[in-house]
């Protein structure tokens, strides 16, 4: 019966795309769906019937998004976005912390260390579950760019400063510059490991291809550097990325002093790699969305309330911290409208959640249990909301709030400005050419 499940699961996820280009419902959410069923509500499995497995999964599924969203981005998007990513990945994370922590200690009443710790954990994006729903979201490829950056370097964030706070509960105090140095530095070393495995398996590409069966190998390489950066204590998820940069960008990038030969000079992967790459992340995607759901709990009434008080405030400060961290000329109203309501957790909040146990933190068992259910719930949310921005009138209260802004519908930088005849007549679009 498992077999037959897992054969029918994939064709369920092919379904499932083909009737999101019909009813732009995203297939992530009847992933999760199914992951609900057979998990907390008829108890079928368990996330502790997949052990360790489970955890070296969803690590796996980090990976390969983050190096398969890398590619996909553009040297000159990233040098045009590098901005207003850094400005937008750290106003929504400092406003859903504070908006987090304050409700956790005015409204539910926990201390204020376990209000922050789960501020902290929960403020950061997913990006193992931002980069497959940008696929679905229409807007512009430098908002897509923004939002592929901030969900990586948001969730470092939430990693550096979940793991402070966890400190700070052991120590009774907390070193803000070490933290702010540890995270700066995660960020440089991470992205400069990658950059570099990225160029080397550029360059060592030529020689890999003449290996029998060696498609496995370009993720392996990936796998590896990822890890030798976890290892090191500086942030895998940045290095995966990076190395997608480099290695989808390699054409434009020169190193000063540097020319290789013929046999050294690096070189892209084809499409018949590209392809693979892509039904790995499928099949992947497809699992991960399922298991997500199994690991959702639903043991009490009181911890699912919670967890939809705080999934709502996140997505309340999401919208705030868009409308002041995203001008009239970085993003369009069609633009705004979906980056507001993407506000999926992740990996790194699912990671975090059990050390509330380990660390000592008051109420630890109830604080992991309704960090994992604002995790589905948040994704479960969000797909929703994207399905009732562009479907229905809900998008009327998002454009009430970002009034002001361009209603180009394409989400480009395209708008066309007015040209007016000398009378201050609007002259027809061949005379203005």
């Amino acid at each position: 019966m498992v077999i037959i499940f897992v054969g029918l699961l994939v064709f369920l996820a092919h379904a499932f795309v083909a009737l999101f280009e019909k009813t732009k419902v995203p297939d992530v959410l009847f992933l999760i769906l199914i992951g609900l069923v057979l998990g907390p509500v008829l108890n079928i499995v368990t996330p502790a019937d997949f052990g360790k497995v489970g955890g070296v999964f969803t690590v796996i599924v980090l990976v390969v998004i983050l190096f398969e969203g890398g590619m996909q981005l553009s040297l000159e998007s990233l040098l045009r976005t590098y901005k207003q990513t850094t400005k937008l990945t750290l106003v929504s994370y400092l406003v859903a912390a504070v908006g987090i922590t304050l409700l956790l200690r005015f409204a539910a009443g926990l201390s204020v260390l376990t209000a922050v710790f789960v501020g902290a954990v929960l403020a950061g994006p997913g990006p193992s579950v931002v980069m497959p729903l940008l696929k679905y979201v229409p807007i512009s490829d430098l908002n897509k760019t923004v939002l592929t950056l901030e969900s990586a370097l948001g969730e470092a964030l939430t990693v550096v400063i979940g793991l402070g706070v966890i400190k700070w509960a052991a120590m009774s105090s907390v070193q803000l510059g070490h933290m702010l140095g540890g995270l700066l530095s995660g960020f440089i070393f991470a992205a400069a490991i990658g950059a570099a495995g990225g160029y080397l398996w550029s360059v060592l590409l030529n020689k890999v291809r003449r290996l029998q069966n060696a498609m496995f190998t370009t993720p392996s390489f990936v796998f590896i550097i990822y890890g030798i950066c976890e290892l090191l204590g500086y942030s895998g998820p940045v290095s995966a990325l990076a190395f997608g940069i480099v290695i989808g960008n390699i054409g434009d990038i020169s190193i000063p002093f540097w020319k290789p030969g013929k046999d050294l000079e690096p070189i892209r992967l084809n499409s018949a790699e590209k392809a693979f790459l892509g039904e790995i992340v499928f099949l992947l995607k497809t699992f991960f969305f399922v298991y997500i759901g199994i690991s959702i709990r639903l043991q009490d009434i009181a911890t699912p309330m919670l967890a939809f008080s705080l999934t709502m405030m996140i997505i309340l400060t999401r919208i705030v911290a868009v409308r002041f961290s995203l001008s009239r000329r970085e993003a369009s109203l069609n633009d705004v409208r979906f980056i507001s309501v993407i506000v999926p957790k992740g990996l790194a909040a699912a990671v975090l959640a059990p050390l509330a146990v380990a660390g000592g933190i008051a109420g630890g068992g109830m604080i992991q249990n309704t960090i994992y259910s604002v995790i589905g719930l948040s994704i479960i949310l969000t797909s929703v909301l994207i399905f009732l921005v562009q479907r229905t009138s809900v998008s009327l209260f998002v454009e009430a709030v970002f009034t002001g802004y361009n209603g180009d519908i394409s989400g480009e930088e395209k708008t066309e400005k007015k040209v007016a005849s000398p009378d201050g007549a609007r002259l027809p679009k061949k005379q203005r050419r």
